[in-house]
């Protein structure tokens, strides 16, 4: 069978103009909150680029530049927000191939990035490889939305509860108490989730009056959770107030 060349060439350049457009994110490594926003092969007679990244669905934190396939020296770049918003930035780093520079914080916390504009100088190859730069975003975390998931009024005389959470079509990823009325001395809880499994947790934290614990992550990801039962002891009031202790839980 005869080899088309013609057919071959076209092919290797449609691969090469897909490298060098804006892509969607993609994750740069399972599990990180880094996302690759696009790429530009970066010639030997050209001195700046724009990189149109589109993602004005996405909000980033920060940004930073990795080096492939060769070594180029990074001037300064100029993000253009969603909102059309310039940020001339500074780099002034060399990179080697592989290297990435440090994280490059945005202005005014997180942000959507429409495009960015690379300056650059290339450095000369003896095996003549054109340089790639890819621009990666670090995703903003997203906002977490807390749910009370009920409420258990202590006892002076009681050091153990258990409240019925019954949430079986809702997952949670965290929870955390929080203490109204009185102040309380939490020593231990025990999560049952949807499936039945038990997650003993210490605790051993005064909760004062309005105060809450940090977040405690659960087993296992997001899980339901069927009950929770919490042991405590009771500090006493003057005033004869009762604490009551609410457990709230992170979606």
């Amino acid at each position: 069978m005869r080899f088309d060349k013609t057919v071959f060439l076209a092919g290797a350049l449609a691969i090469l103009a897909t490298m060098a457009t804006g892509v969607s994110a993609q994750p740069v490594q399972p599990g990180s909150d880094w996302v690759q926003l696009g790429c530009q092969t970066v010639s030997f007679n050209v001195d700046r680029d724009i990189l149109h990244v589109g993602q004005k669905e996405g909000r980033f934190r920060s940004i930073r530049l990795h080096a492939s396939n060769g070594d180029v020296e990074m001037l300064n770049i100029k993000l253009v927000y969603g909102s059309g918003t310039p940020d001339e930035i500074p780099v002034r780093q060399v990179l080697r191939r592989g290297e990435r520079t440090p994280a490059i914080d945005l202005k005014g916390a997180t942000r959507n990035i429409r495009q960015v504009e690379l300056y650059y100088r290339t450095l000369p190859d003896y095996k003549g490889r054109e340089a790639v730069v890819c621009v990666e975003g670090r995703a903003a975390p997203a906002a977490v939305s807390w749910v009370v998931l009920g409420c258990q009024t202590v006892s002076f005389n009681v050091d153990r509860d258990i409240l019925n959470v019954g949430r079986q079509d809702r997952r949670f990823r965290a929870i955390r108490l929080h203490a109204a009325g009185g102040d309380i001395e939490l020593l231990d809880l025990r999560v049952i989730y949807g499936s039945g499994a038990p997650d003993a947790i210490p605790v051993r934290q005064v909760l004062r009056r309005g105060g809450r614990t940090p977040p405690i992550d659960l087993k296992g990801a997001d899980r339901n959770i069927a009950q929770v039962e919490m042991f405590y002891r009771t500090l006493p009031d003057y005033r004869g107030r009762k604490a009551q202790v609410c457990v709230e839980g992170a979606q």
